[in-house]
C-alpha cells in the first residue's frame, strides 16, 4: 500500500563570480557540499536527484530575427515582442522593457548571465514573457547581489524578476542563483513546463505573487532562510477568480525550505494532469532541509500551508516536517471579502509524512517513511523497527474541515497524525502513527466531530502515557468503513474517547484497548483477541485484514454490521 517517494536534488552553492559592480554572494552550477544542520540528531535529506549545469565559456552574443534590442555597455535591452536568443557569459544583465502587449521569449541556450547590481534577469514591462531553456543546453542565472536589509524599489526583487505573466520552461536546464532575496520571483501568474530547473535563494526560491503553476520537468527549490514556493496576493482576477493559488499537475517536485515549503496566499491544487500524469512532490523543511531560518525561534517550518484550502486529487507527496506536515488556515481575510475556510481535502494519490518533536517523545516503534502495520484488504507492507523521536507538530492539521475520500495517508510519525474541528473520512486508506493523539477532533467553529462513513483506518499510539488512539472533543460517529484504534486502556486516556459519545451504528470498529461505544442498527459485538503484538489477520465480511501491534494492548473490543473472524 504505501508508496515512499523519494525525489531530492543537489544543493549548488559555489562563490566568487564578479558580477556587474558586485563580487558577492551565491553563483552557479558546481555541486558543493553542504553542512547539515543536526539539531536534535534529525535524519538529513538524501540526495539522490541532481539539478547542474556548467557555466558557459566565451563572448556573450544575443541574436533575433523579429525582435528590437539594444546593447550597452553589459546591459542587454529588449523593447519589443519577438524571440531571442542568448549564448555565451554575459558579466551584466538582460533587461526587459517592452510594450504592455508584446509577449516575449528569450531563449537560453548555453548562457550564463552574471550580475552584481541588480536582477540579472529584469522584465520591467512586457505582456508575457517565456524563458526558455533549450534542448541539451546548459544556463546559469547567478544573483551576486549582497543580502537584501531595506527595500529598494530600483531594485528586482529576484535573481529572475518580472511585472508580467512569466513561464519558464524548455527542454534543456536551467540554474537559478538568488543571492538579494528571491530566486525566481514575478509579480504575476507564474508557469513551469518541461525544464530541469535548480532554484536556490535566501528567500523564497520561486515567488508567483498572484499564481504558481507547475505542469512537468524536474523542479529543485532551495530556500536558505525563507519558503521554498510562495503566492502572496488574494484579489480577485478579471474571470472572476481569486489569485494566490498553487497548482501541480505533473513534475518531479523537490523543495529544501529553512521556512515552510509550500505557502499559497489562497489554495494549493494537487491534480491530474491534461496529459494523464500526476505530480511527485518532496519537501524537506527546518533542519531537515539542512537549514535553519535566522528567525528560527518564530519561523513556520510547515511542508505545504495554505490559507484557504488544500486539495490533493492525484500525485504522490512527502513531507520530512519540523512543523505540520500539511495545514490549512482559517478566517483569513481577502481582498474579495471572503474568509479563509481552513479546509484540507484528499480524495487521492498518496500524501506520507514524518514530522520531527521537539519534545523527543516516541510513538509506537515506527521506523521513518515505510515502516509500520499493513493494513486494507489483503493487508500491506509491514516493517516495525526501533522508536523514532516524531513529532510535535501535526501531520495533516485543518484549523475547520478534514476531508478524506480516498487515496492513501501515511503519517509515520506526528505528534497527532490527524488534527481538525471536523474530520470526515469516507473513503480512502490512512495509516496513522503519532505520539499524543492518533486522531483529534479540538475546539473551534463547530461542535468537534469525527464522522467515519467509509474507507480503511489504522491508528497506532502507545499503550503507555496520556494518549487517545481517536479523541473527540464532540463526538465519535460511524456508520461505514472499518476503523483499527489503539491506546491505553483506561478512561484516562483510551484507544478511542469522546466528551460526548462514540456512537457506532455502521461499518466495523475494532477497538484495542479502552473505549466506551454505544453501538445501533444492526452492529453487533464480536468476542476477539487481537490485542497482542505481532501480525494479525480479521476477517470482515468475507474480506482479509492484515495489521501488525508493535505492542500488546489491553484487550480486544470488535463492533460491525457484518460478520467478523480471527
Amino acid at each position: 500500500m504505501k508508496k515512499i517517494i523519494a525525489v531530492t536534488a543537489a544543493l549548488v552553492l559555489a562563490v566568487s563570480l564578479v558580477g556587474c559592480g558586485v563580487t558577492q554572494g551565491t553563483t552557479g552550477g558546481e555541486v558543493d557540499t553542504v553542512a547539515r544542520d543536526t539539531t536534535g540528531d534529525v535524519p538529513t535529506a538524501a540526495l539522490d536527484r541532481e539539478v547542474t549545469a556548467e557555466e558557459a565559456t566565451g563572448d556573450f552574443k544575443m541574436t533575433s530575427e523579429d525582435g528590437t534590442f539594444t546593447s550597452s555597455g553589459d546591459v542587454y535591452t529588449i523593447s519589443s515582442a519577438g524571440t531571442y536568443t542568448a549564448t555565451g557569459l554575459l558579466e551584466g544583465q538582460i533587461l526587459v522593457e517592452a510594450g504592455e502587449e508584446d509577449e516575449v521569449v528569450i531563449e537560453l541556450s548555453g548562457a550564463t548571465v552574471t550580475c552584481g547590481s541588480d536582477s540579472p534577469i529584469k522584465i520591467t514591462s512586457a505582456g508575457k514573457v517565456e524563458i526558455s531553456a533549450k534542448k541539451d543546453t546548459e544556463n546559469v542565472i547567478n544573483d551576486t547581489r549582497a543580502v537584501k536589509t531595506a527595500d529598494d524599489e530600483s531594485q528586482g526583487e529576484g535573481a529572475i524578476y518580472a511585472k508580467c505573466d512569466l513561464k519558464i520552461k524548455g527542454n534543456g536546464t536551467l540554474v537559478v542563483n538568488g543571492g538579494y532575496n528571491n530566486g525566481i520571483h514575478t509579480t504575476k501568474d507564474l508557469k513551469i513546463q518541461n525544464l530541469s530547473l535548480k532554484v536556490t535563494s535566501y528567500n523564497n526560491a520561486i515567488k508567483g505573487n498572484d499564481s504558481i503553476t507547475v505542469t512537468s520537468g524536474t523542479v529543485a527549490a532551495i530556500s536558505t532562510n525563507g519558503d521554498g514556493v510562495k503566492t502572496e496576493n488574494t484579489d480577485v482576477s478579471k474571470n472572476g477568480v481569486t489569485r494566490g493559488d498553487i497548482t501541480l499537475s505533473g513534475g518531479n517536485v523537490t523543495v529544501y525550505a529553512a521556512g515552510d515549503g509550500f505557502q499559497a496566499a489562497h489554495n494549493f491544487e494537487m491534480i491530474t494532469g491534461e496529459d494523464g500524469g500526476s505530480a511527485t512532490v518532496t519537501v524537506y523543511t527546518g533542519s531537515y532541509s539542512g537549514y535553519t531560518a535566522e528567525d528560527a525561534a518564530t519561523t513556520s517550518y510547515k511542508g505545504i500551508k495554505v490559507q484557504n484550502e488544500l486539495n490533493v486529487r492525484d500525485g504522490a507527496v512527502t513531507l520530512q516536517t519540523y512543523d505540520d506536515g500539511l495545514h490549512a488556515d482559517y478566517g483569513a481575510s481577502f481582498e474579495d471579502g471572503s474568509t479563509g475556510q481552513g479546509t484540507i481535502n484528499i480524495s487521492g494519490g498518496t500524501v506520507t509524512a514524518s514530522v520531527y518533536s521537539p519534545e523527543n517523545k516516541t510513538a509506537g516503534g515506527r521506523q521513518g517513511p515505510g515502516g509500520g502495520p499493513g493494513g486494507g484488504p489483503g493487508g500491506g507492507p509491514g516493517g516495525w523497527g526501533g522508536q523514532q523521536t516524531v513529532s510535535g507538530a501535526d501531520g495533516i492539521h485543518a484549523d475547520n474541515v478534514l476531508n478524506i475520500s480516498g487515496g492513501t495517508v501515511n503519517i509515520d510519525s506526528a505528534y497527532e497524525g490527524l488534527e481538525a474541528n471536523v474530520i470526515n473520512i469516507s473513503g480512502g486508506q490512512s495509516y496513522l502513527s503519532a505520539n499524543d493523539d492518533g486522531i483529534n477532533a479540538c475546539g473551534g467553529y463547530s461542535t468537534p466531530t469525527v464522522n467515519v462513513t467509509g474507507g480503511y483506518l489504522d491508528v497506532t499510539v502507545s499503550p503507555n502515557g496520556d494518549t487517545d488512539g481517536i479523541d473527540s472533543n464532540g463526538y465519535y460517529s460511524q456508520t461505514g468503513g472499518v476503523v483499527i484504534t489503539r491506546g491505553p486502556n483506561s478512561q484516562m486516556a483510551a484507544a478511542i474517547d469522546a466528551e460526548g459519545s462514540v456512537s457506532v451504528s455502521g461499518g466495523t470498529l475494532i477497538v484495542l484497548g479502552y473505549g466506551r461505544v454505544v453501538t445501533g442498527g444492526d452492529v453487533r459485538s464480536f468476542p476477539l483477541s487481537l490485542n497482542s503484538s505481532g501480525s494479525h489477520t480479521v476477517t470482515v465480511g468475507g474480506v482479509e485484514y492484515s495489521f501488525t501491534n508493535a505492542y500488546a494492548y489491553g484487550s480486544t473490543s470488535c463492533y460491525s454490521d457484518a460478520t467478523v473472524s480471527s
